[in-house]
């Protein structure tokens, strides 16, 4: 089991610097899931993500308004120079002339791509919802795996230290009956050599428990915690969640797993290019754009005609606001794009967006036969683990019995120093991989029911 939860606990190792905790605390798994999703640096990214899919979202609606722009001009000729509201040449003079426009234009039809465009953008935001859950899945797998690698351990070391003290006791006891003469010193140095054995034992429990801290706090995104520890259930709650799962059927499991966002996120990918395949095609068709233009212009250089008294015409200084009425125009265009040939570009952007969706379509298959593998693998790793927790229980029960019946013998006279090391390593043994097959078996099951939507206490 060690090798199984330290790998999977290993997929989102992150070594970026995070917050600290005080020194002293001892976390719960519930607080080391939540505080794993809050600072993990790949959901804020997926968060950044969603935010930015929100305002492509945003914007696909609003590119249905029309487009409005307004222009101001101003210009100063010298020479000979012509006049922009006469078409007449002036020479020998300075002229100034300003202009405005206000224009409005929109697409009428392009095949409905803006509505594709819009149905697209929804879909993406959906997809990047659903994939920020999916890495905040992982996070809650990986840190169950890890913070249960980290109690497997601490048992583990216990058990050793309990071992020592059973060896030093008998150490002790052995060596006066050894200097009384009741037992040979070979006893003695038989126990002194397992002693050290156990010793050696237990640095390399210790180094495993430190390694397990050290992953479990790498997936919180913490660092400079040097008595950095978690909360150990006792044994009535241990054997509760041992009693507490049953074993659904892989197919039930399965069906509920189908809702979780790995998958999701896979049927919204889908759904991305049935999108970009409609938006391809609709760049078969004719686009039909409106617009409407108004605009005006003035001149120092433009003079406006007058009748005299006599009939005859002469020219008086043309006002600012006169010209802006006079000078006034606007305008309605309709104009339609008709695609004839372009080299077979949209037919091929067509082919190639099928092929997408072929792949988006092989894409979910692939996510749901993982899925389906990994939930009959975890069922099939929970049901050994079962088995072999029961085994080992009843190993650890008659390895047990033996050891004290041989220690029996042992402080008597009758068993020597060999047989007593043979029935402790054979409870030992018995011992660690009881150890193994209940922590294995509680993290399998605890994913099976992560993926029935179950949260993960303990």
């Amino acid at each position: 089991m060690r090798s199984s939860i330290l790998s999977g606990s290993l997929l989102l190792l992150l070594a970026a610097p995070g917050p600290t905790a005080r020194a002293g605390e001892a976390w719960d798994i519930e607080r080391c899931i939540r505080h794993a999703v809050e600072h993990n640096i790949q959901v804020k990214q997926g968060l950044n993500t969603v935010e930015t899919a929100r305002v492509d979202n945003a914007q696909t609606k609003l590119n249905y308004l029309p487009n409005l722009n307004a222009g101001l001009g101003y210009n100063v000729s010298f020479g000979r120079s012509l006049d922009p509201t006469t078409y007449s040449y002036v020479s020998g003079q300075t002229v100034q002339n300003a202009s405005g426009n206000l224009s409005l234009s929109t697409t009428v039809f392009a095949g409905m791509q803006k509505m594709h465009a819009m149905r697209r953008a929804e879909f993406s935001l959906m997809a990047s919802v659903q994939d920020v859950e999916r890495i905040k899945n992982e996070i809650t797998i990986s840190v169950a795996g890890a913070y249960l690698q980290v109690l497997y351990n601490k048992e583990q070391v216990a058990v050793s230290q309990a071992q020592i003290a059973t060896l030093e006791s008998q150490i002790e006891r052995t060596a006066k009956l050894v200097e009384a003469g009741a037992l040979p010193i070979g006893n003695r140095l038989e126990l002194e050599a397992q002693l050290a054995s156990e010793q050696y034992n237990l640095v390399n429990y210790k180094n495993q428990q430190i390694n397990a801290l050290l992953t479990l706090t790498q997936l919180l995104e913490l660092r400079d915690v040097p008595d950095f520890d978690v909360a150990v259930p006792d044994s009535v709650t241990l054997e509760a969640e041992m009693d507490a799962h049953g074993l659904r059927d892989v197919g039930e499991v399965y069906d509920v797993a189908l809702g979780l966002p790995r998958i999701e996120v896979a049927k919204w990918q889908r759904k991305m290019a049935e999108q970009d395949v409609s938006l391809a095609r609709a760049r078969y068709y004719p686009s039909l754009s409106f617009g409407a233009s108004y605009g005006s212009s003035w001149s120092d250089a433009r003079q406006k005609p007058q009748l005299g008294p006599d009939g005859k015409p002469y020219y008086t200084k043309y006002p600012f606001f006169d010209q802006l009425g006079d000078n006034a125009s606007s305008a309605l265009q309709f104009n339609m794009s008709v695609p004839i040939f372009g080299g077979l570009n949209t037919r091929n952007n067509v082919r190639k967006t099928k092929i997408a969706l072929r792949n988006a379509d092989l894409s979910v298959k692939l996510a749901e036969d993982r899925l389906y593998k990994e939930i009959q693998q975890a069922w099939t790793d929970a049901s050994g683990a079962l088995e072999r927790y029961n085994s080992a229980q009843s190993s650890v029960v008659s390895n047990a019995e033996s050891f004290r019946n041989t220690e029996q013998k042992f402080n008597a006279g009758a068993a020597t120093a060999v047989d007593y090391n043979v029935a402790k390593n054979n409870l030992l043994t018995a011992q660690s991989l009881m150890l193994q097959a209940r922590y294995e078996y509680i993290f399998k099951m605890k994913i099976l029911d992560f993926y029935r939507g179950v949260e993960i206490t303990l």
